[in-house]
C-alpha cells in the first residue's frame, strides 16, 4: 500500500515538474525521499521522548543526516527514470480520482511538515 503511495507521489510530483527535470525527476525523488524521512525522524523523535525523556542524544543530527542521505539513496536506485513508467501506468486516470490524489498528497506533504510540531506539542503535553 505504501510502497504504491510513494510511487504515485513520485509521479505527479515528476509530473508537475517535467518540463524543468525532464524525465530524470530529480524534485520528485527530494520530495518522497524528504516525506520519507521526516516520517522516519519524527518516529524517532516521539519514541525517544516517550521511552527515554531524560536522555540527551548529543549528536542527534547525525542521525537525522544519516536517515535523509539513505532516503534518498533508496529512493534514486528505485525511482531513477521510471517517469514513463509510471505515467503509462496512471496517464488514464480519470478527472475526479487525480483530483482527490492529488490533494492527498498535498496534504501528505503538509502533514509531513508539520508532523514536527505536532509531535512536539504532544510531548510537551505529555511531560
Amino acid at each position: 500500500m505504501f510502497k504504491n503511495f510513494f510511487d504515485y507521489h513520485y509521479y505527479r510530483v515528476a509530473k508537475f515538474y517535467y518540463k524543468r527535470d525532464g524525465s530524470d525527476a530529480t524534485t520528485a525523488i527530494i520530495s518522497v525521499s524528504s516525506i520519507q524521512a521526516w516520517l522516519l525522524i519524527n518516529v524517532f523523535i516521539f519514541t525517544k521522548n516517550l521511552l527515554f525523556s531524560s536522555e540527551k542524544f548529543k549528536y542527534s543530527w547525525i542521525f537525522f543526516v544519516f536517515i535523509m542521505v539513505i532516503t534518498l539513496f533508496y529512493n534514486y536506485k528505485r525511482y531513477n527514470n521510471k517517469y514513463l513508467e509510471f505515467r503509462n501506468k496512471w496517464i488514464n486516470e480519470n478527472l475526479d480520482k487525480k483530483r482527490l490524489n492529488g490533494f492527498i498528497i498535498i496534504l501528505t506533504i503538509i502533514f509531513a511538515w508539520s508532523l514536527l510540531f505536532i509531535n512536539l506539542s504532544i510531548i510537551n503535553i505529555l511531560k
